[in-house]
């Protein structure tokens, strides 16, 4: 295998696909990147069995052939080698670097013994579709017979999807104690899916439109992981096209793919939390919130509350009492209902005010010891448990 390929191009698809292989493993072939170099395209991929990527380059191909070469290092060679051509020639069981007077020669891995689901796509989908057609599909290539292409089909606005993964990932568990709270749950119905995350104390729901209608289905994901592949994509622009085969969630576009293996499910009835009524609501400057909370949160560290205290046209915002640090600041809303005092842990709060992009957030109750409603627009809205204090 020989080709030439732009430093930059290169150094951003190996750190790509390079990030997602594992540190330690008992499989020493899964720490390498596999390369396939066709006069078509020439890809780079790897998995780490729980989650694989495959990137395209646009490079210069002058002799075919495929290899396993050591991940990390390659990633950081190519990224600290100057602008410009980049030569790599895979031979005699090593892999050359080339790039102006710098030569580098790693070892090769045995490429026989690499998971064959993460072949380049030139020969097989990233991930074998089985029958029947999965929940999003590609188009055929090459046209053929309508009546015998995948269906349903559709894909999300890259940048749209990568918005709502962020923002709903804010409220997925940061540890995998309980695996399914570490996930969101994608909820395909219609000409939409809805992504919730949960880890009991907070609650996050985002819509997103799809290209076209879909089957109800669900599917979770590991947030952390989604996250960053929804991130990926979206740089990329454009639309992702996504499918559900072999319980794995699939990721395309034009110059990469990626799956990530689901978790078990199902998941948690997420929607009871979200309460029906809210009669009590306060709408305040997004970003004056977000800096009080944050000056309020040095004398409220660790367990020490924040409490909003609600009067008919401005809300005291206040940390700390006695003989404690304490602090103390008032901002205008607008709203309707009673007034109302309420505690938040300061981080959970900062956290729900920072997951919203809105000049305006809206804050909704039931009453004082009941979940609150964040909302700022309509495709996104934030549950937040209260701390249950003596009032």
């Amino acid at each position: 295998m020989k080709l030439v390929a732009d430093q930059q191009e290169l150094a951003a698809g190996v750190g790509w696909v390079a990030k997602g292989l594992p540190h330690r493993t008992s499989t020493p072939v899964l720490l390498g990147l596999y390369f396939s170099a066709g006069f078509a395209n020439t890809t780079v991929a790897g998995t780490d069995h729980a989650m694989a990527a495959e990137v395209v380059l646009n490079c210069q191909v002058d002799a075919e052939g495929t290899c396993l070469v050591p991940g990390r290092m390659l990633a950081e060679i190519t990224k600290l080698l100057p602008p410009g051509p980049v030569e790599l020639t895979a031979a005699d069981d090593r892999f050359v670097v080339r790039s102006g007077g710098a030569v580098y020669s790693l070892p090769l891995l045995p490429v026989a013994d690499y998971p064959t689901n993460t072949a380049h796509r030139s020969q097989a989908p990233l991930v074998a579709e089985p029958s029947p057609a999965p929940l999003v599909a590609e188009p055929s290539e090459g046209g053929g017979d309508a009546a015998s292409s995948p269906s349903p089909r559709s894909a999300v606005d890259a940048g749209e999807f990568a918005v709502a993964v962020g923002q709903v990932g804010v409220s997925a568990a940061r540890d995998d104690v309980v695996p399914a709270l570490a996930g969101i749950n994608l909820s395909f119905s219609g000409d939409t899916v809805e992504l919730a995350s949960t880890d009991r104390y907070r609650l996050g729901i985002a819509r997103v439109e799809l290209t076209e209608p879909v089957e109800a289905f669900d599917v979770l994901v590991p947030a952390k992981t989604l996250g960053e592949l929804s991130r990926a994509f979206a740089a990329d622009g454009g639309q992702v096209l996504l499918s559900l085969a072999d319980e794995t969630l699939l990721l395309r576009n034009n110059e990469r793919s990626a799956w990530v293996r689901t978790l078990s499910g199902p998941y948690l009835p997420y929607r009871r939390i979200v309460p029906d009524e809210t009669p009590i609501s306060a709408t305040v400057d997004r970003i004056a919130l977000r800096d009080v909370v944050k000056r309020l949160s040095v004398v409220a560290d660790g367990m020490t509350p924040i409490w909003l205290e609600y009067g008919e046209r401005s809300v005291r915002v206040y940390a700390g009492s006695g003989d404690d640090a304490s602090g103390a600041e008032t901002l205008p809303i607008t709203g309707s209902g009673d007034p109302l005092t309420v505690a938040f842990t300061g981080q959970l709060l900062l956290d729900a005010i920072n997951s919203f992009a809105t000049e305006q957030l809206t804050m909704s109750y039931t009453g004082g010891r009941k979940p609150a409603v964040l909302t700022g627009g309509q495709s996104y809205l934030h549950v937040i448990t209260p701390r249950l204090l003596p009032q």
